[in-house]
């Protein structure tokens, strides 16, 4: 296999691995606290139009990776479900308009090129806003950032500038979360009793 043959793999099962810490400390703990269902909701619908992009245009790795992410995406879109609000589901619905409305002028592909700011501002501000994060696993960001790296050189290999975008923008983001992270981190209060998700409130 030749160099981006083999760059883009490894990129592909870093960012493939990424997704894996969110919905699982979200099913095991019940804590939202801090996680971002805009966010969320917007990953859902770029991982789709990723799909149908890949399968349009007849790029193999790249529905390959959408059809695995897909499920993870919605997954915790489920998980918050309890917590999406009008908002949220607005910002969804406008970012499914304009991937839609791009797909039928033809660029599309320009869209999802710009799709993680819009994947992942949410999750930013949320973490700037929030003194409670105990929801976000950081494992998520750690990885985000080897995703970040992996990609980034791929985009250089290949000299694809939309990729080296993906790269600053979700380290950037990675390193903000992270530094929230360790900033907002405590103990939980001996009392308190973590949100259950899906549970209806007393």
């Amino acid at each position: 296999m030749d160099l981006p043959t083999v760059v883009g793999i490894v990129a592909s099962v870093a960012f493939l691995v990424r997704l894996l810490p969110q919905p699982l400390r979200l099913a095991r703990t019940g804590v939202p606290d801090g996680v971002s269902p805009m966010a969320a909701i917007n990953i859902a619908v770029s991982e789709l139009a990723w799909l149908v992009y890949g399968l349009v245009e007849g790029l193999v790795p790249v529905w390959a990776v959408s059809l695995v992410s897909l499920p993870l995406a919605l997954w915790t879109v489920g998980l918050l479900r309890r917590q999406v609000g009008r908002r949220d589901l607005a910002g969804g619905a406008a970012w499914l308009a304009v991937m839609a409305a791009t797909w039928a002028l033809g660029i599309l592909g320009l869209a999802l090129a710009l799709s993680v700011v819009v994947n992942y501002g949410p999750q930013v501000v949320t973490a700037l806003r929030s003194d409670r994060l105990e929801g976000l696993a950081p494992a998520t960001w750690w990885l985000a950032l080897l995703d970040a790296a992996t990609w980034g050189a791929y985009g250089l290999v290949v000299a694809d500038p939309e990729l080296i975008l993906y790269t600053v923008v979700l380290s950037t983001s990675a390193g903000i979360i992270l530094v929230r992270i360790r900033q907002t981190a405590a103990p939980i209060p001996g009392d308190a009793v973590p949100f259950a998700l899906g549970a209806e409130a007393a």
